[in-house]
């Protein structure tokens, strides 16, 4: 089956935050989401679903569960125990979730910045005291400040929450990089939960590995991903997590419920679609990774020569702009990506505070979203080329 990447739909249409929220004639480039319509084949599983008939209280059948382990090891190359797999309304909502299980009102929290804002935000949620470990920019490539990870450790921090992928950045984290962080764990105690949200859009012979993959992590560590970034599916609040510590699976499990939640009961639509995707959204999803990959090649090209400086994401359909040189503050870039550019990326201090809405200073990067059809991508470096030249 082939796919049309290239059809430019009226998003707002259908109140898409990203679009609902963007100025008249610009282009949006911000929310993490895709400008591409759901596959024909999560479309027609969706559809199977409806006219069964069914709308009563449903759980995930065994067939589910194994849709999401084939998925992994097919896409992954790596064997997820069905023990350790649980389901859950979202990776934002399982990754909080997973923190508050293991950790009280006082608890420190370590984030790494930049960072996706809902993340950073859950670090000071529900009591819990947050510190920040900022990476470390190495020959145009961000490193984890290993040092000042030990100092957060040493300092009484409880969870320590990853982002693997990392978002916005892009990098992806190596065997080396997390073997040095289940050192650090274990020497102090500390869990891990890991946002794998962006795990299966993975640039080049980088290879997603996650904590729960290495022996020396995986008994303090939980995993939690869903179908969102791969298949567009931000809509659809069904997700997976892979714990396989039983007292850490069942503390989980048990706070999910305290909020309302049974862990084995997404709703049946959310079932249906997950399923789909996971089973026949092979080749959609394929054919759309190979799309976007030529997408942030051509962004990359087309801006290279500007006094900006695009990063080569690892992973993510992100891609992070170095725009330090400009010396904007928060207010100018605004006026210029609204009035100038005409093309709206999410400005870096999103990804260093949870209270960006105040942030007044300096902008240092923008995130610009290139899951996204490429005429769109096209204009929008056109647009931005045209400010410069």
């Amino acid at each position: 089956m082939s796919y049309n990447f290239d059809e430019i739909f009226n998003r707002a249409a259908t109140n898409a935050s990203k679009w609902t929220y963007a100025p008249a004639g610009t282009i949006a480039m911000t929310v993490a989401d895709m400008d591409f319509r759901l596959a024909p084949e999560i479309a027609e599983g969706i559809k199977e679903a409806v006219d069964r008939g069914e709308s009563g209280y449903v759980s995930l059948m065994e067939s589910d569960y194994q849709a999401v382990i084939d998925w992994v090891k097919d896409i992954n190359g790596t064997t997820i125990n069905r023990e350790h797999l649980i389901a859950t309304p979202g990776v934002l909502y399982a990754a909080r979730t997973a923190m508050y299980a293991l950790t009280n009102p006082g608890d420190k929290v370590v984030v790494q910045r930049p960072l996706h804002t809902p993340s950073i935000a859950t670090a000071s949620m529900m009591g819990r005291i947050p510190m920040m470990n900022q990476f470390i920019y190495e020959n145009g490539k961000y490193m984890v400040d290993f040092n000042d990870l030990e100092q957060c450790f040493k300092n009484g921090a409880k969870v320590f929450m990853l982002c693997a992928p990392n978002n916005p950045t892009g990098r992806v984290w190596t065997k080396e990089e997390l073997q040095n962080i289940a050192y650090l764990a274990n020497k102090y105690n500390v869990y891990v939960v890991s946002d794998e949200i962006h795990r299966d859009i993975v640039w080049g012979n980088n290879r997603h590995i996650s904590p729960t993959e290495i022996p020396e992590l995986a008994d303090r560590s939980v995993a939690v991903f869903s179908t969102s970034k791969s298949f567009n599916m931000g809509a659809y609040h069904i997700g997976s997590a892979v714990i396989p510590n039983e007292d850490i699976r069942k503390k989980v499990v048990s706070r999910f419920y305290e909020h309302g939640h049974p862990c084995d009961r997404p709703s049946l639509l959310c079932i249906a679609a997950q399923t789909a995707a996971y089973t026949r959204g092979k080749a959609w999803f394929q054919a759309m990774k190979s799309y976007v990959g030529e997408n942030i090649r051509l962004a990359r090209e087309y801006l290279a020569d500007l006094p900006i400086r695009p990063n080569d994401p690892e992973g993510t359909f992100l891609l992070w702009i170095d725009i330090a040189d400009l010396g904007f503050d928060a207010e100018k870039l605004r006026h210029v990506m609204e009035h100038d550019w005409k093309v709206m990326c999410d400005p870096g201090s999103y990804y260093d505070t949870k209270d960006y809405m105040d942030y007044t200073g300096l902008e240092h990067h923008v995130r610009m979203n290139l899951a996204t059809p490429r005429p769109l991508v096209e204009e929008a470096c056109d647009r931005i080329r045209k400010y410069f030249k």
